[in-house]
């Protein structure tokens, strides 16, 4: 499991409009049996962290070498500019279980697809319950289960270890599915169509066949 830093400094007395002018970001720690602390921090360092450390352990560190191992629990962001307005960092306990979101990596490949399926993601990530030092980077998913249009892949058919990780998505909740090509239900359907048409057509020529014999036999 990779782990992340990011370098803090204690909050000044300062509003938080004042720190984001100043290019700074205010934000807040707080976790069980731990008093909540307010901390700022650079916006263009925290902005270079990877997306995988908004799930895995990030080391806080002070510039008097203090170290603070948490996870980032919220982000709080301008809706116009996308501009980090403040975070929120749960402090951990290393004998503690969490909660986390990790990614979902599909892998191999689905033989529904090579058969011209579509691959759709459903589910992007999984909830997960472990203990800080276990969170896996990503949980893997077996395309090679999607062997057929309309097969799906299932949180329960992802591989963890369940003796150390407990996912916490309902079973029966989809992560993946092969959906039959648009164009290939388009044309079966136009088909069903043209078929039921041709059909109505020969039947009312059989009906128009049999009432000119009749005409004809009261003629006669």
């Amino acid at each position: 499991m990779d782990k992340y830093s990011l370098s803090v400094a204690t909050r000044e007395e300062k509003t938080p409009n004042q720190l984001r002018r100043e290019g700074m970001v205010p934000g807040t720690i707080y976790g069980p049996q731990f008093d909540s602390v307010n901390l700022q921090f650079c916006a263009k360092e925290f902005s270079r962290l990877p997306a995988a450390a908004f799930s895995h352990l990030v080391d806080l560190n002070y510039e008097d070498g203090k170290k603070v191992s948490v996870i980032i629990r919220k982000v709080q962001r301008k809706a116009t500019t996308g501009q980090v307005l403040n975070v929120e960092f749960y402090k951990i306990k290393l004998d503690r279980k969490l909660t986390v979101s990790v990614p979902i990596k599909l892998k191999g490949t689905a033989p529904a697809v090579v058969k011209g399926a579509q691959l759709m993601e459903v589910s992007l990530t999984a909830d997960v319950e472990c203990f800080p030092g276990d969170i896996p980077d990503f949980i893997e998913g077996d395309l090679s289960k999607l062997k057929e249009a309309d097969d799906m892949i299932h949180f329960q058919d992802l591989n963890v270890d369940e003796e150390k990780i407990r996912i916490l998505n309902p079973p029966e909740g989809v992560v993946a599915r092969a959906m039959a090509p648009r164009v290939a239900a388009g044309a079966g359907a136009a088909a069903s169509v043209a078929s039921e048409e041709a059909a109505e057509d020969s039947h009312s020529e059989e009906g128009a066949s049999e009432e000119a014999k009749e005409e004809a036999a009261a003629a006669s």
